[in-house]
């Protein structure tokens, strides 16, 4: 978010965090393996095998090591968990999050270090998000002398099978990652003020510590990373004005080549979202297509996905931003998402999210 929406991390959490990722996205091969031979190579480093870690990707270690193959956000997430469940202990996000330097994220990394000022950097972070690989959506906002990164709320990341230990790596992780390529970006001395957890304090507070270099709050409302807002008009060791216009212009023409990337995916995913409240079937979003639904069910398996993911995706994201951004009853929300009632509304949101739509009602207000 912008330096000038002067807002508080509580109020900030009315807003819509965006970047709701629909599972075709997730499968969808773009990025350098730079962020998955981190996880590889620190799951290596715990002894565990990388074959192991790659199980299920389709990935071999060479293909990692390779700076050409393009890698998807799903295989990252797969070998995440793979290594979760081998790795003995639970600092896994923190470790990796460490190793994560700007230079791991090619010209999205070179638009922070080059940018006139902190506030820039920030700013260029927010913009150029999806050139990253991130698996959380992320904001910022200022309030009086504090400049707040806000991570999201387990409900609020509209991953697939998102549960506890992977939301936590990744949160870990972001933290991490965070002050590691702002410290790349101004210097060592660019640490945080203070990083709030929503979590309890878990089994590698220390670790987390060594990390962050700050004081550290769990069981907090939200997760919160701060800064001295006073920083924002300092200037990043690598400031360019001229470098920084070039990069950010090729950061924009990358995020266009992602935005039109072609896929009968994508169609359905348009139609879906086309009319929110009215959700096409297959035949009728087959027809918008000329094409028979059989033709079309077809065309999405072999781009990994059904018409089935592509609605629960699309109604999932639209139950979150309902119940964080209007004031709308759960019923009203049921009956809009194409729900009899809305008890067969809050079992699929549990089933979504793993949290309920009055817990998320009752984080809003707090």
């Amino acid at each position: 978010m912008p330096r000038s929406a002067l807002l508080n991390p509580t109020a900030a959490r009315a807003a819509r965090l965006p970047d709701a990722t629909p599972i075709h996205t997730l499968r969808e091969q773009r990025f350098s393996p730079a962020k998955l031979a981190v996880l590889v190579d620190v799951a290596a480093q715990a002894g565990l095998d990388p074959a192991a870690v790659l199980d299920g990707t389709g990935l071999t270690p060479a293909a990692v090591a390779d700076p050409f193959t393009l890698t998807s956000p799903l295989q990252f997430l797969t070998a995440a968990r793979n290594a979760i469940g081998r790795y003995d202990g639970s600092d896994l996000g923190v470790r990796v999050g460490r190793l994560l330097h700007a230079s791991s994220y090619g010209m999205y990394g070179y638009a922070m270090l080059c940018s006139a000022s902190l506030a820039h950097a920030f700013d260029s972070a927010v913009k150029y998000h999806r050139l990253a690989n991130g698996m959380l959506p992320i904001r910022w906002v200022v309030q009086g002398d504090t400049a707040s990164w806000l991570f999201p709320d387990r409900h609020e990341v509209a991953l697939p099978d998102l549960d506890v230990p992977l939301y936590r790596f990744l949160i870990d992780m972001q933290f991490a990652l965070h002050v590691t390529i702002i410290k790349d970006v101004m210097g060592a001395w660019c640490v945080p003020a203070r990083a709030q957890f929503a979590q309890p304090q878990p089994a590698h507070a220390g670790s987390l510590a060594d990390a962050l270099e700050c004081p550290i709050a769990f069981d907090q409302p939200h997760h919160v990373l701060s800064y001295p807002a006073a920083w924002l008009t300092r200037a990043p060791q690598l400031a360019n004005p001229i470098t920084a216009a070039q990069v950010s212009s090729h950061c924009a023409q990358l995020l266009d080549e992602l935005r039109s990337q072609p896929g009968i995916t994508r169609r359905v995913y348009q139609e879906l979202t086309r009319t929110p409240g009215h959700f096409p079937d297959i035949d009728a979003i087959a027809d918008i297509l000329c094409i028979t639904s059989r033709t079309l069910r077809r065309k999405l398996e072999a781009e990994g996905t059904s018409y089935s993911e592509l609605l629960t995706s699309v109604r999932k994201a639209l139950a979150i931003d309902y119940l964080s951004t209007t004031t709308l009853s759960t019923e009203d929300i049921a009956l809009t998402l194409g729900f009899s009632d809305a008890v067969g509304f809050r079992h699929a949101f549990k089933r979504w999210t793993g949290t309920t739509p009055s817990d998320v009602r009752r984080k809003r207000g707090g």
